[in-house]
């Protein structure tokens, strides 16, 4: 029983000394705290606390009624093509005019100089209302779109997949430009962030895996993570290199925020 008991003790230090862990913390691969670029009240919040939404659902708008109205009224100058097509049937019927008459003039004696000048000046004329009338189009048609981006400001939606972690404003308040209204974070992913000394850490790569030891409220939890990022310069206080580790969390196990250990051979 001694022997077996030393033998234990004995491999369980073999193992301690084989494999050397780096404190680190835990965080989201997406985490980000957002709000509007604007400000104004908020008419209307789609999601609650603790909710999954994906990349581009709405969150959170703003009154709008104004900025609704403004597109419409855009949309309909931008959509309407009557000046166009009327200003390229009076170039066409110009044109025409004009080819017939300056054919008359070099094939017979029927009409004069100053007919074709005059029948040259319409066309001209024409051709600079349908030039025009394009111009305006397009100008309207850009007048929409900053009308459709400026409704957009005033509705906030995902950046990416994730969960809802808190909201910190209810529908009626006011908010301000850029100031933080929902947090949202995509745990099914995690990074840790790592200090490994410079002399263990100088054959730590990208993409090269490593096992990492994970603090939790009742159990400590092993997983593999891939190296993500291994800083090119070693902090000259404590000549520690920061190691970052990408680890599926698609199970929930871990809390991000926790800490734990990158454990090296």
């Amino acid at each position: 029983m001694l022997g077996k008991a030393l033998f234990t003790a004995l491999a369980l230090a073999a193992s301690a000394l084989a494999q050397q862990g780096f404190d680190g913390v835990t965080e989201p691969i997406n985490q980000a705290r957002v709000g509007f670029t604007v400000s104004g009240k908020i008419d209307s919040i789609w999601v609650k606390e603790g909710a999954f939404v994906r990349k581009g659902d709405t969150l959170m708008n703003l009154v709008n009624r104004e900025e609704r109205l403004r597109v419409r009224i855009t949309g309909i100058t931008a959509n309407d093509s009557s000046a166009v097509l009327s200003a390229r049937a009076k170039l066409q019927a110009y044109k025409k005019d004009l080819d017939a008459t300056r054919n008359l003039f070099e094939n017979s004696n029927s009409v004069s100089a100053e007919q074709v000048w005059e029948k040259q000046m319409n066309h001209d004329v024409a051709a600079a209302e349908l030039s025009s009338a394009q111009t305006e189009r397009e100008r309207a048609k850009l007048e929409h779109d900053v009308a459709r981006a400026e409704l957009e400001k005033r509705v906030l939606t995902a950046p990416f997949d994730g969960e809802i972690v808190s909201i910190s404003k209810n529908k009626g308040e006011s908010v301000e430009g850029l100031e933080p209204v929902i947090e949202i974070a995509d745990v099914r992913t995690c990074r840790m962030v790592a200090y490994v000394v410079a002399n263990r850490s100088g054959k730590l790569k990208p993409g090269q895996q490593v096992s990492l030891s994970l603090d939790g409220r009742k159990q400590v939890r092993r997983k593999k993570g891939k190296i993500e990022f291994v800083s090119p310069v070693v902090d000259k206080s404590s000549m520690l290199r920061t190691v970052k580790v990408i680890f599926d969390n698609s199970d929930l196990a871990v809390e991000p925020g926790v800490t734990g250990k990158i454990l090296l051979k």
